[in-house]
């Protein structure tokens, strides 16, 4: 048990056993763990809970469902998703309440008889999908996946389940996310999908440019959850296209971002900040904060944001929140002052809003 009451899963008990099938067997140790910083993993093995049940692609299974390699170079937290739509049709949900993306919780140490020689790594994780896209016949009930998986698996399966009911705590939940999005963001091809927009340049802008309209007047302005920097650069060039001058900065919970950030504009090198966007302290206030809500855990969105109009935004300034459109009623459902809102149509994608709140003075 941690300090602060919570249950460390590393604390869960250490298991082993085999699965069997009409062709081999695959024999196991367990080990609990968060797995990120695991060398070597071949494989990984993902609990998709949807709702009330779990999404299990159908049968034969020739290993326990969702299981999937991890090529040389791959990533488990990346390798694991892309499974998981080939297999069901059913996709992670990146806005799944209180809990993370994608959570490990153990490392499975396996050999297979006979096909194969020495031993595999295997990272275990629960994740919540949405399973609109999958057939729903693969959705079964936690109790008929036990029945599926056998005797010998199924308490992998249950401490899944027990730790998605218990939650994770804030620490936790935030390095689960920067991990991911680590592992997409920096595979990325381009400055847009490095800055977590995949598409090409006259997206990012018609995705993005609304949060100038927020700006009413020259400042500085702080992007939290910068990434690469590219908000930063694009921020100062289209509020100069619009008549006014924003000096950028950045903050983000991912030190590898924030370096590449830093590579990336030179010239703003000091302007990059790394911390944990809930509990950071800043050096100074801005003018203007532009954020999103993803990027700390549901339950602590409102008084975050809070938070931050009182301690990050200067006296007349504005706090700036982007996400889809909607996202202004979210945030006067939250009881916060939102001043005035934009939205961005995008054709036949869903249309972006930004929402702000004005900072007394």
């Amino acid at each position: 048990m941690k300090a602060d009451g919570s249950i460390d899963p590393r604390s869960a008990p250490r298991l082993e056993g085999a699965w069997r099938w009409s062709g081999g067997s695959l024999t196991w140790i367990f080990e609990p763990t968060d797995g990120w910083e695991v060398e070597g993993v071949t494989d990984g093995l993902m609990i998709p809970f949807a709702r009330d049940g779990v999404v299990v692609p159908p049968r034969p299974w020739s290993r326990p469902p969702l299981w999937s390699p991890v090529a040389p170079g791959d990533h488990w937290s990346v390798a694991l998703p892309r499974t998981l739509i080939e297999l069901t049709g059913a996709r992670i949900w990146p806005t799944a309440s209180d809990r993370p993306v994608l959570h490990p919780f153990g490392l499975l140490r396996f050999t297979i008889d006979p096909s194969e020689a020495g031993t595999r790594l295997c990272v275990a994780a629960w994740g919540e999908v949405d399973p609109s896209g999958a057939d729903q016949t693969a959705i079964r009930a936690l109790d008929e996946l036990y029945h599926l998986v056998g005797s010998e698996l199924a308490p992998i399966y249950r401490q899944a389940a027990e730790g998605r009911e218990r939650g994770v705590d804030d620490e936790a939940w935030i390095e689960d996310n920067v991990h991911i999005v680590e592992e997409h963001y920096l595979r990325a091809p381009t400055p847009e999908g490095q800055s977590g927009k995949f598409g090409d340049a006259a997206l990012w802008e018609i995705s993005r440019r609304l949060v100038v309209r927020a700006a009413n007047h020259d400042g500085t302005f702080l992007d939290v959850g910068c990434a690469n920097g590219l908000l930063m650069e694009s921020v100062h060039r289209w509020a100069a296209e619009d008549g006014l001058r924003l000096e950028p900065y950045g903050l983000d919970a991912s030190a590898r971002l924030a370096e590449l950030a830093r590579s990336r504009l030179p010239r703003w090198r000091e302007r990059v900040f790394v911390g944990d966007a809930l509990t950071w302290i800043p050096p100074h206030r801005f003018d203007f904060v532009h954020t999103m809500v993803d990027l700390v855990p549901q339950a602590r969105r409102a008084g975050w944001l809070r938070r931050m109009l009182d301690e990050f935004v200067a006296p007349g300034g504005r706090l700036i929140v982007r996400d889809y459109e909607g996202i202004g009623e979210r945030l006067r459902g939250w009881g916060l002052p939102v001043s005035g809102v934009t939205v961005q149509p995008r054709g036949d994608r869903q249309a972006q809003e930004a929402a702000w709140m004005d900072a007394p003075g």
